[in-house]
Order: C-alpha cells, then structure tokens, then sequence
C-alpha cells in the first residue's frame, strides 16, 4: 500500500487561500484517504512555527494599513473635514476587526481551517530521534541531498526519518526544489535503504491518481487557483499555461471550440481568481497565444513541445502521435 507525505509548504499555501467552504469540503473529501497519509515530528514542528509566523505577517499588513489620523488646525475648519474623520475612524476599526481575527486563529487552533486541514492529513506522525539526527547532521556535513538552508538540518531530518520509519511504497508531495531537483539521487536511496519505490509529485491531485483514484475538481481546483494567487508571474510563464489548456482539453474529450476551452478553463481556475489578473480579452489572447507557441505548424510555435493542434480557426485539439 501506498504512503503519501505531503511537505510542509503545501499546507502553508492554503493559507493563500480565501474560500472556506472549499477547504471545509476538501477535509471531508480526503477522509477516505486517511490510512495513506503519514507525517514526521519534524513537519509538525516546522509547520506550526510557519503557521504563527505566516499569520503574524498578515497581522503585520494589517497593522501598517492602519490611517493615522490628521488633525491639525488647518483642516478642522474645512467643509468635508467631519465626514473624512469618520471615514479614517471607520476604516481603522474595520481593520482591528481584522486583527483580532488573525490573532484568534494563532490563539484558538480550532477556529483555524487550514491547522484542522492538516492535522486531518496527520494522523500516522513518525517520531523524531536523536539517532536520527545525528544521520541527518552527518548527511549534512557529506552534503548529500535534501539541503537545508546553513544553520539548519530539517529537510535531511524529514528524509532520515522516512528512511528509518517508512517501509511502504512512498509519494512525496513537494515544490520544494531541493527534493524536485535530487528526485534521482533520493529515489535511488529509498530503493536501496528501504527496498521500495518513492515517487515525488507537486500535488495532492497527483498522488491521488497514482493511487488509482480520481481526486475531485474541488481539490484540482483549490490547487490550481493557489498555483495562480502566489504570484502573478508564475501565472503568466507559457509552463503553467500549457498544463492548464492540456487539462482543460482532456476534460473536454480532447478537442473543442475555443469558446468552450475558455468556459472549461473558468470553471477549472474560478472566475473571481482569474479575472483578477486578466480582463476577457486578455485572457483569451493568452489561451490563444499558448496553443499557437506549443503547435508545430503554428508560425509562433516556440520549438519545444508539440501538444496541440488547430482544427480550423475556432477549433482545437490535443495532438496524437
């Protein structure tokens, strides 16, 4: 049977996250994956100390938002002067609404979505040893991957640990680069230590369907609209693009009108999200452009992968081999 760890970060972008009733639903749906699931003590460690430092950041930006008031002499007298004291008045209450909020969630775990998310993820945690790391210093020293960063270890604790506990078939769920960019080296360990297969992904979606399971368009697309909110530039690389349009094109049966590409891809990614970045026109010219530079006989197409394939001006396919 298969374990699933997921990494530390992936928690933590839910909190990138605004939509309560998804992340409600998303506990509920992963019930029924609960015995794959398996964590690490160091995990919990470095997500509750990134959990409080993540909601004081927010408590922070909230705090330099707060309007000092202007009161001098000058303005007192002028017509208009009552109603804009009002407003700062008004909007500076709103916003200590709004930290009294933040600092309830770091006080009371229970009112906090993303905390009852992850403990539901971690209900298998392998303890921490001072066997462990002590292996995860020395790994350390050698310079073997996972890196930390200079006056750390957790990363080679979190991997030493995995190989002194688990004995399953693993999927790592990660965007971590030290992990992504060792996958090689640290598939090849775990082969040889624990004489089972490990597996590195990016997603929770993908792990699922390894396990031969669909994952619902609730978490596909809770994880692609985080993908989106943490940074405008990730959403406009062509890598990130091209992933989106595939997918949408599968669900679609693997060919479609654009007017039902650009409808299928709202739906995968949310109106409100998208249309944050980009009004309609510019959105359809970005799916637009994407399939053009990841077609071969495209005169914009970019020389590296040929995945689609223009039917006619309004219609587009996946290309088969």
């Amino acid at each position: 049977m298969y374990k699933i760890f997921i990494d530390t970060n992936i928690f933590l972008d839910f909190y990138r996250f605004n939509n309560r009733e998804k992340l409600s639903n998303l506990q509920s749906e992963m019930g029924k994956y609960q015995k794959h699931f398996i964590s690490t003590e160091q995990s919990q460690d470095e997500f509750m100390r990134n959990r409080e430092r993540t909601i004081n950041d927010f408590i922070k930006t909230l705090k330099e938002q707060i309007n000092p008031l202007y009161d001098s002499n000058f303005l007192v007298g002028m017509t208009g002067y009552e109603r804009y004291l009002k407003s700062i008045k008004s909007a500076n209450k709103e916003i200590d609404k709004m930290m009294h909020l933040c600092q309830s969630l770091l006080d009371d775990t229970s009112k906090d979505l993303v905390y009852n998310l992850y403990s539901s993820f971690n209900k298998e945690v392998y303890r921490r040893t001072d066997d462990i790391i002590n292996r995860a210093i020395r790994r350390k020293y050698i310079g073997n991957p996972p890196t930390s960063n200079k006056t750390t270890c957790g990363d080679e604790i979190i991997w030493e640990t995995l190989l002194e506990y688990c004995q399953s078939d693993c999927i790592f769920v990660t965007r971590d680069q030290t992990f992504i960019d060792n996958a090689n080296f640290l598939k090849m360990e775990y082969a040889n230590k624990c004489g089972k297969k490990m597996t590195f992904v990016t997603s929770i979606s993908e792990a699922i369907r390894i396990l031969g399971a669909e994952p619902s368009s609730n978490l596909e697309s809770l994880e692609n609209m985080i993908i989106i909110e943490k940074t405008d530039i990730d959403l406009k690389r062509n890598i990130i693009w091209f992933q989106i349009i595939y997918r949408a094109l599968e669900e679609l049966g693997g060919k479609s009108s654009l007017e039902d590409l650009y409808t299928k891809i709202e739906d995968m990614l949310g109106k409100e999200v998208l249309y944050k970045h980009f009004d309609h026109m510019r959105f359809h010219a970005r799916v637009r452009g994407s399939l053009e530079r990841f077609c071969s006989s495209s005169p914009a197409y970019i020389n590296q992968l040929d995945l689609f394939e223009k039917i006619d001006d309004d219609c587009w396919a996946i290309k088969t081999k």
